[in-house]
């Protein structure tokens, strides 16, 4: 219901973390499957998706995104996904 209905990129990233996956591969779900999502607001033609990583010296686990755009950085609260139709 929540994918048809539409969902934060917050909130796919929690569920995601919670689900049996480790996190690489739960983002790596979650940067694959972003182009079967309409997103809001409109990010325009060029964007790029960027990793926020644990707060442990030299972690490489990923904790949340954000997407960058020409016009500044959404974070993953401020990103709505539904599912394309």
């Amino acid at each position: 219901m929540m994918l048809v209905g539409g969902m934060s990129l917050a909130t796919l990233i929690d569920a995601m973390f919670s689900a049996p996956l480790t996190h690489r591969q739960a983002v790596r779900a979650i940067t694959d499957g972003l182009d079967d999502f309409v997103v809001s607001p409109d990010l325009g033609l060029m964007w790029h998706l960027k990793y926020i990583y644990g707060d442990q010296p030299g972690s490489l686990d990923v904790v949340d995104m954000e997407i960058a755009t020409m016009n500044g950085t959404l974070a993953s609260k401020d990103v709505w996904l539904r599912l394309a139709s």
